[in-house]
């Protein structure tokens, strides 16, 4: 009888450590971009792509921006007259006052999309 409660006391501990010990999935989201140039500053942690940038994420997809900023500290892009932006999935979508910039940020960590 001792012998059975060992046993089922190590299977219990093998199943509740694997869901202790597993990897958390990252929530990081990914993107993919091609433009003209790309500056990039390791110290800032950003990226500044330049000239007819193409960008896509799990959320947006953008095409024949001037420019894009990259934060990846602040976790955001900031978009410059995109051409052909398409939302993909967003939890929240809001515009700031009447400005007339064409101007899109998109926060990465939100999943925020906001048009000045």
């Amino acid at each position: 009888m001792k012998r059975l409660f060992t046993i089922s006391g190590v299977f219990m501990l093998l199943l509740l450590s694997q869901n202790t010990f597993a990897q958390e999935k990252q929530s990081e989201d990914k993107i993919d971009y091609k433009s003209d140039e790309v500056k990039r500053n390791s110290k800032e942690k950003t990226i500044i792509l330049q000239g007819n940038v193409v960008l896509k994420t799990k959320n947006i997809s953008l095409g024949n921006a001037e420019r894009v900023t990259i934060d990846e500290k602040n976790n955001k892009v900031t978009i410059y007259n995109p051409k052909d932006f398409k939302i993909l999935y967003a939890k929240t979508v809001s515009k700031t006052g009447g400005s007339n910039k064409n101007i899109i940020v998109y926060n990465t960590k939100e999943e925020s999309i906001t048009f000045q």
